[in-house]
């Protein structure tokens, strides 16, 4: 498993939270890839980690340094080319957010207060995605992004849940609190939503 995360100092305290259910699932090794002091990654070595990776998980922190560092170039084409490949790729709070091709930065993260939308790694299409869902109250922000982008679905995603997406398509439920927003009409911006159960 390749273990993307932002870094920074005492990073390294927060990898058994990611890696200690994989352990007790059975995956035998993990990689950590995070920037160096310098803020930047280690191309060749990211590379290398991500052939290797039988699975890939984008953790969670501060959004536009997960999209700075994974969402762009040639990071991106890397997880692009591997997601294709069949190797399957996960992400909670940041990494869930970056994952779509639209990704928003919320006011509370650019650091001037604007709502900022951004491209994403691509993996889904036509789907805007707000994470921390009913617990930060994000529908304001997920519905804005919808109207601004045109996009009629999206999905809220609480922090005890898991949205599960086979070939770009959301299949089933893990957990509990997945909200699907639809734009029924957006001139007049109305809109329904759906809370799926786990099966």
């Amino acid at each position: 498993m390749a273990l993307l995360m932002q870094g920074g100092c005492g990073w390294r305290k927060y990898v058994p939270e990611y890696t200690q259910p994989w352990i007790r699932q059975g995956v035998s090794r993990y990689d950590p890839i995070v920037p160096g002091e310098d803020g930047a990654l280690d191309l060749d070595a990211v590379s290398v980690k991500l052939r290797e990776a039988t699975g890939i998980f984008i953790g969670g922190g501060h959004t536009p340094t997960y999209h700075r560092l994974y969402a762009s170039e040639p990071i991106r084409s890397m997880l692009r080319e591997r997601y294709h490949q069949g190797v399957p790729i996960a992400g909670c709070s940041a990494g869930a957010l970056i994952a779509p091709e639209v990704c928003a930065l919320t006011p509370d993260e650019t650091g001037d207060g604007s709502l900022k939308i951004v491209a994403g790694l691509g993996l889904v299409s036509d789907l805007v995605v707000g994470v921390h869902f009913t617990e930060r109250h994000t529908l304001p922000s997920v519905f804005e992004v919808m109207a601004r982008t045109q996009t009629r679905r999206g999905l809220g995603i609480d922090e005890p849940a898991c949205a599960v997406f086979e070939d770009g398509q959301f299949k089933r439920v893990l957990g509990r609190g997945v909200y699907e927003i639809v734009m029924t009409d957006f001139e007049a911006r109305t809109y329904r939503t759906t809370e799926w159960a786990a099966l």
